[in-house]
């Protein structure tokens, strides 16, 4: 095929290739042979005219539509890879010139991939993280556990305190006037938890099961109500009932139920272990974002726009497939959270070109320290994928395609070339506040 590129200006790629008139007859048999059951042409059953009758009928270029979605799919690869184009986008096509003894002339534009020019990426600063674990650290772990084994005692004995979760009626007026969402029969509050307006919660305190009292509030300036807004209002409330979240105590006792340990101190010990793993996991992320964010800062690239956009609907694609899995629509999702799609689309726009151009620079470091990939190295990686599909190794190198063992030789590149980032940055103290 006759292939050439005739402009590049910023990143936009123009090129035109030629097919030959072989292939293009190869194109209009199979354009032919789809259209042909549809036409009629008088003298023959439908679907059994021959194509000559019918070119000669309407003419030839009833099957160039088809003829030229077939030369395309079937030259279009091959040429990208003989002018050596990285492609980021759908290709915009002119057909120059067409006929049977000519074959197809295209012109193609199409986006590729930036050049980027590195800045410093070696020897870059990254403040050192805190991952001391303290015994602060733990007893708030074990209190979370003491929560969660907690169980409601029945208060008869004395009136309501904070920290106490009270079964309360209560019918909310404004102006001797009821408004809608301002009555309950039986409302369970947590004394303390901020959850209704003004000083509600503090007003209960020290109320006994079976009180009737009025509760003097005022809504705030900014309340989502209209008609509500920096209005008085009086709630007629009913203690109906007051419970306690009663703690079991930190003992052996608590970690023989919860763990498999004998002793307090050994399962705090063991809550030390994961929390100084947790924080040195979040330490790492938090220190190679950093490294990251430095090394593209320090880059200078001309991104094509079509690279953040199909970014962007992969990640909307992504997002969509695991909230699917949790039995919600997209749309269902935006109304529960009281946005839209294009909401949704702004919230992950940032996301998109921060992971674009983060990527674009890490391959780009793994060019120029030309960091490779042992076969080995990658195979382990497909055998590790497999064995997440429930497939041996040997099963998923079996059926893995070449163009899939790219992808991942790319992303393992990627990852190679942020280690390398790692290794050579130095770690400071932080800063002062």
């Amino acid at each position: 095929m006759n292939a050439n590129v005739i402009s590049k200006e910023n990143n936009l790629v123009k090129f035109t290739f030629q097919a030959t008139p072989e292939v293009l007859e190869e194109g209009m048999k199979y354009a032919y042979d789809k259209a042909r059951k549809n036409i009629s042409i008088p003298g023959f059953r439908k679907g059994k005219a021959p194509r000559k009758i019918i070119e000669a009928q309407y003419g030839v270029g009833i099957f160039y539509d088809d003829a030229i979605n077939f030369v395309l799919n079937k030259e279009y690869e091959g040429v990208i890879k003989e002018l050596g184009l990285d492609v980021v986008s759908r290709p915009e096509v002119d057909v120059k010139e067409i006929g049977k003894d000519k074959g197809v002339t295209f012109e193609i534009g199409v986006y590729v991939k930036p050049d980027v020019t590195l800045g410093q990426y070696k020897g870059l600063e990254v403040e050192k993280q805190n991952v001391e674990v303290t015994a602060e650290d733990v007893d708030a772990e074990i209190k979370k556990v003491q929560e969660q084994n907690s169980r409601m005692v029945t208060i008869t004995d004395r009136p309501a305190a904070m920290g106490d979760v009270v079964t309360i009626s209560y019918l909310g007026t404004v102006d001797g006037v009821a408004f809608d969402g301002g009555q309950s029969d039986a409302y369970d509050l947590t004394l303390g938890s901020k959850t209704f307006i003004d000083t509600f919660e503090d007003q209960i305190v020290g109320h006994n099961t079976g009180d009737k009292f009025d509760v003097n509030v005022k809504f705030p300036e900014e309340y989502h109500a209209e008609e509500l807004k920096g209005k008085d209002a009086v709630f007629a409330v009913e203690v109906k009932e007051i419970k306690f979240k009663e703690l079991p105590e930190a003992n052996d006792e608590l970690a023989q139920d919860v763990s498999d340990f004998d002793t307090l101190d050994e399962y705090k010990a063991s809550i030390s272990e994961k929390l100084k793993a947790d924080k040195e996991a979040r330490a790492k992320q938090i220190m190679s974002d950093s490294l990251l964010d430095k090394a593209v800062e320090n880059a200078t690239m001309d991104v094509p726009e079509c690279m953040y956009e199909n970014k962007l609907e992969q990640l909307l694609s992504d997002f969509e497939q695991n909230i699917g899995r949790s039995g919600l629509t997209l749309d269902l999702y935006c109304t529960y959270m009281g946005t839209t799609r294009d909401g949704l689309r702004e919230q992950f726009k940032d996301t998109a070109k921060k992971s674009v151009d983060a990527r674009l620079v890490l391959e780009a470091i793994a060019s120029v320290e030309n960091l490779t990939l042992s076969k080995e190295e990658v195979d382990e990686e497909i055998g590790k994928l497999g064995e997440s599909w429930g497939l041996t190794a040997e099963r998923m190198l079996e059926i893995f395609r070449e163009e899939d063992r790219k992808n991942i030789e790319e992303d393992l590149l990627v990852r190679k070339a942020m280690t390398f980032v790692e290794d050579n940055a130095v770690e400071v103290e932080p800063k002062a506040e």
